[in-house]
C-alpha cells in the first residue's frame, strides 16, 4: 500500500462520520446492509470520483476500494438513489478498471435493481461486447426492466458466447413472442441453462 492508498482509504470513513456518524475503516463499509440515504450518496460520488479522490496509477489499494464501494451500494434499499449511476460509471471505458470491479458493479445494478429510467445506458452497456462478460448481469437486468426494447436487445446477443445464456434467460422471463426462429438451435444445446431457457421460450412463443 503506497502513502497515497492509506491517506485516501482513510477519507471516505472520516467523511461518513461527517456526514452520519458511520466513522468506520474503508473496509468495514461493504458490510454495511442498510447505509441511510446521506451515507449512500457519499459513497456515490466516492464511487464516480475515485480516480480523482484516490489520484495516481492504479495503485494496490484503488481496486479493492473500488469493490468496496461497488459492494456497499448494491442494495435494495439503494434503489432510486445516485448508486445506480454511479454502478453504471464503473463501465466507462476511460476508467481503467478491471473485470474484479466491474463484474460486481454490473450485478450490483442488477441487485438494485437500477430503474427503467436507465434503460438506454444499460442498453448500451449490453451491447457494447468490449466489456465481455463483465456485462453479464446487466444483460440479465433487462428482465428486470420491463422495457419494450429489453427483447430487441438481448435478441441482439444471441450470437455471443459471453452472455449467451443471459439472453436466453431474458427472453424466456419476458416471455418473448415472435423469436422462434431465433432460438431454435439452442433446444439442442449441450449447455442445461441454454436448453432449458430455449424451451421455456418455445413453449410460450406460439409464433
Amino acid at each position: 500500500m503506497t502513502a497515497t492508498d492509506d491517506t485516501a482509504a482513510a477519507k471516505l470513513p472520516e467523511e461518513c462520520q461527517l456526514v452520519d456518524r458511520y466513522g468506520r475503516t474503508l473496509y468495514q463499509l461493504a458490510g454495511m446492509l442498510n447505509p441511510p440515504p446521506d451515507v449512500i450518496a457519499l459513497l456515490s460520488q466516492w464511487l464516480i470520483e475515485l480516480e480523482t479522490r484516490w489520484p495516481g496509477a492504479e495503485t494496490e489499494g484503488r481496486p479493492p476500494a473500488r469493490l468496496t464501494l461497488v459492494s456497499a451500494l448494491g442494495h435494495k434499499n439503494a434503489r432510486g438513489t445516485a448508486a445506480a449511476q454511479a454502478l453504471i460509471s464503473q463501465f466507462d471505458t476511460a476508467k481503467t478498471i478491471g473485470s474484479r470491479e466491474r463484474w460486481p458493479a454490473g450485478n450490483a445494478i442488477y441487485d438494485i435493481p437500477a430503474g427503467v429510467e436507465y434503460f438506454d445506458q444499460l442498453a448500451a452497456i449490453a451491447m457494447n461486447r468490449e466489456f465481455g462478460a463483465d456485462r453479464q448481469m446487466v444483460v440479465s437486468w433487462l428482465a428486470k426492466s420491463r422495457h419494450p426494447d429489453a427483447v430487441a436487445v438481448a435478441l441482439s446477443q444471441l450470437d455471443d458466447g459471453a452472455v449467451q445464456g443471459h439472453a436466453l434467460e431474458v427472453l424466456s422471463k419476458l416471455r418473448a413472442r415472435g423469436v422462434r426462429d431465433r432460438v431454435q438451435s439452442f433446444v439442442t444445446s449441450k449447455n442445461k441453462w441454454h436448453k432449458r431457457s430455449a424451451d421455456r421460450i418455445l413453449r410460450y412463443d406460439e409464433s
